[in-house]
């Protein structure tokens, strides 16, 4: 009776660590995209596409979403899996617990390094945004310095003071 048990438990395990995995998949895909609209969105602000940037930055709100709706579901196998081993429910599978070639430790070192790609791309993204304000900023400052010099000179002007 208690070998039926374990062996019942050892398959349940292997469908939860298939669709662990199979989650994981689902992740490093969409962080894939995601990584892909950053650099489209660098991309828009250099050539000063403004509608290209807008449409990148819905793309990252949509991927964002799923990888929280995905985040959610790879909560709850990892809880059930942690059930199942009577372990705590932060004792996650790690890389160092995992067979050297195992599809576990392959498919955690892709997430890690996909996770690090759109980390890196998120900073450099960040600083794009940044230094793109301050030049917007040094632009209307310049614009409304010489705003009277470039005025249209058919168009009425008030005097100092002057309420228009």
């Amino acid at each position: 009776m208690k070998s039926t048990s374990w062996m019942s438990g050892r398959k349940l395990m292997s469908a939860d660590t298939a669709r662990y995995l199979d989650l994981l998949e689902q992740r490093i895909v969409l962080l894939g995209s995601l990584a892909d609209a950053l650099v489209s969105a660098g991309a828009s602000i250099s050539a000063f596409d403004i509608d290209g940037l807008e449409a990148r930055i819905a793309t990252q709100q949509q991927l964002c979403a799923e990888i929280s709706a995905l985040d959610s579901q790879i909560d709850v196998v990892q809880r059930h899996c942690a059930e199942q081993i009577a372990l705590p429910s932060t004792n996650k599978i790690s890389p160092a617990t995992t067979p050297e070639n195992s599809p576990m430790r392959q498919t955690l070192a892709r997430l890690q390094a996909v996770q690090s790609s759109v980390k890196q791309l998120n900073e450099a993204h960040k600083i794009l945004l940044r230094r793109s304000r301050r030049t917007v900023g040094a632009l209307l400052n310049s614009y409304h310095t010489f705003a009277v010099t470039y005025a249209d000179p058919a168009a009425p002007r008030a005097a100092i003071g002057e309420m228009v």
